[in-house]
Order: C-alpha cells, then sequence, then structure tokens
C-alpha cells in the first residue's frame, strides 16, 4: 500500500480527470490538478495549475514545482467532431506522457497511473484479459497508447518504478461529451425530441465514470504495475442501453434504434475480464447499471447542454 501524500492529476478538468477528483476529494487527498480551473464548490486542498503537457521543458518546471508523490495521467489530445480514432496529434502525446513520466522520476516520484484504452486491444470473441488478449489495435488512437504503455512500462520496469496503465472501456457519466451515445440519447429526449440510433447489436462493457475514478485511484494506492483492465466486466447490447435510457425517461416511444446506419466493420464484442484487476486491488465498479443512468440523467437535466461538456 502506497503512503497517501499529494497526488498530480492530468486532464483533471476532462471528463476522465474530474472523476478522479472527486474520488480524491472524498478521502480529502491533496491534490495538484493540471487542467483549467474550474469551482468546485468546496475548500477541498486542490491546488490548479496549467502548463503544456507537449512542451517538455514546461512539464520539467512544473514537475519540479510540485514534486508529487502520485501522477495519474488522464489527459490525451482533446476531443474533436468525428472523434480521435484517426487523428495524427495522438502520436504527439505518446512522446509527451515519456517526458512527463521522466520528469515525474527525476523528482522523486514513486507510483504512476496511466490512463490506456480497450482500443489497443484486437478482436476478441472473448472478453479481454490482460497480457493474453493480443495487442493489435486498428486506431491512430489505439496504437498511439499501446506504444506509450510498451515504452512506459519498460522503462518503469528498468528503474525499479511502479506504473499501473489502467486500460479504460466505455463510460458515462456527468460532463460526458454530448456526441457520445448516452449523452446524446439523453439530450436528444430531454430536448423533446426523437433519439435517433443504429440497430445496436454490438455488446460493449459501459461503467459511470465516478467508478472509474476510483478505480484509477484504487490502482496507485494498491502499488500496482503493470496493465489493468479498468471497466465492469459486463457487456450490454448497444441497443439494450438505450432501451434503459428511454425507459428511465418515459420515452421509449421516441427510440428510433436503426434508424441510422451501422458503422462498418465494428467488433460484436469489447468487454473486460475483471478477475486480475479484482485480484490485485479488490476494486470493482459498484453502482448498477440502471442507477448509474438515473443519476446521468438527473445531471445532465440539471446542467444546459452548453455547459455538460467537461473541457
Amino acid at each position: 500500500m502506497q503512503q497517501k501524500g499529494v497526488v498530480m492529476v492530468t486532464g483533471a478538468s476532462g471528463f476522465v480527470g474530474r472523476a478522479v477528483l472527486r474520488a480524491l476529494r472524498a478521502q480529502h487527498r491533496p491534490v495538484v490538478a493540471i487542467g483549467t480551473p474550474f469551482d468546485t464548490g468546496a475548500d477541498d486542498g486542490i491546488a490548479w495549475d496549467k502548463f503544456d503537457l507537449l512542451d517538455p521543458a514546461a512539464t520539467r518546471l512544473a514537475m519540479a514545482r510540485h514534486r508529487p508523490d502520485m501522477l495519474i495521467h488522464t489527459a490525451w489530445a482533446r476531443t474533436r467532431p468525428g472523434g480521435l480514432w484517426n487523428a495524427e496529434d495522438n502520436l504527439a502525446w505518446t512522446d509527451a506522457g515519456m517526458d512527463l513520466f521522466e520528469s515525474f522520476w527525476a523528482e522523486g516520484g514513486q507510483q504512476i497511473v496511466a490512463c490506456g484504452s480497450c482500443a489497443e486491444y484486437g478482436r476478441s470473441e472473448t472478453p479481454c484479459r490482460e497480457d493474453v488478449t493480443p495487442i493489435a489495435p486498428t486506431s491512430i488512437y489505439g496504437r498511439a497508447k499501446a506504444e506509450l504503455a510498451t515504452r512506459a512500462l519498460k522503462r518503469a520496469d528498468a528503474l525499479g518504478m511502479q506504473l499501473a496503465w489502467g486500460r479504460l472501456f466505455y463510460l458515462y457519466g456527468p460532463h460526458e461529451a454530448r456526441s457520445r451515445l448516452v449523452a446524446s440519447v439523453i439530450d436528444r429526449l430531454l430536448a423533446g425530441k426523437a433519439a435517433e440510433t443504429t440497430q445496436g447489436l454490438v455488446e460493449r462493457d459501459f461503467s459511470l465514470s465516478d467508478d472509474v475514478g476510483n478505480g484509477l485511484v484504487a490502482l496507485g494506492d494498491a502499488g500496482a504495475g503493470g496493465a489493468f483492465n479498468i471497466a465492469s466486466g459486463e457487456a450490454i447490447a448497444l441497443r439494450d442501453l438505450t432501451r434503459k435510457v428511454g425507459a428511465l425517461m418515459d420515452a421509449e416511444d421516441r427510440l428510433k434504434i436503426g434508424a441510422l446506419e451501422d458503422r462498418p466493420n465494428e467488433a460484436p464484442l469489447i468487454a473486460a475480464d475483471m478477475a486480475k484487476t479484482h485480484a490485485e486491488t479488490g476494486w470493482q465498479v459498484k453502482t448498477p447499471l440502471e442507477e448509474g443512468l438515473a443519476r446521468t440523467i438527473a445531471w445532465r437535466r440539471a446542467h444546459p447542454l452548453s455547459n455538460s461538456e467537461a473541457r
């Protein structure tokens, strides 16, 4: 178990970063948050800083200034219309991640937790297992994440340091980008409009962002090293997920499942085997899907569209 010292969180104003901050605040941990400051509504011990993570010199100066004990790295290239999957700027974040990690170690930091992705895995007919399912990404995003994982884990091993690579699967929750499935369906239904989706026959592993934030913190507190899945371990067909949202909002009649064309060559199943993470950290998703969706609907109802996306 790691000593609970100062934690630096990159991407702290983003979707995943905010969830990590909520998890750390619940534990009253001292935090250095890297990102655009926002009002958390409490005297929570969060110190904000902002620097360009793509600038190695700025990264070194910030790390020397704060000297955190733990680093939770959630930052990545900014989302944009059409998604990140094949954006070339993903590649710059591989080198930026290594610069960040080297600067952290140079200042005496011990434990790193970094966000990977299920996009690193190749297609699998069964839930993905760390160190078993082949790493065979099909997107630039997945390749960039996989390359950073390979380089960082090798370097950590050479230095005798602990680096936990948390492969995230599918998320939903407060501050989710409104272009994503759960958020888009909720927003359309809240606006009194029809929610059009694909047939939604493919199955995916969804988790509430707050649970994922707790999972990333748990990896650090366990002193974990290596790759770990961070997910629910349960898959659901996208059409069934959409129907759950419609039922919770009493708007099933406005769901137009199958109105949009399916994406070509989508994997039938993307889900996580959670045995390794459970065994080594004790962490697991605690929020039932219906409860998490209800909380997400309530949050989006309380926040105008213009303010509902993390920045």
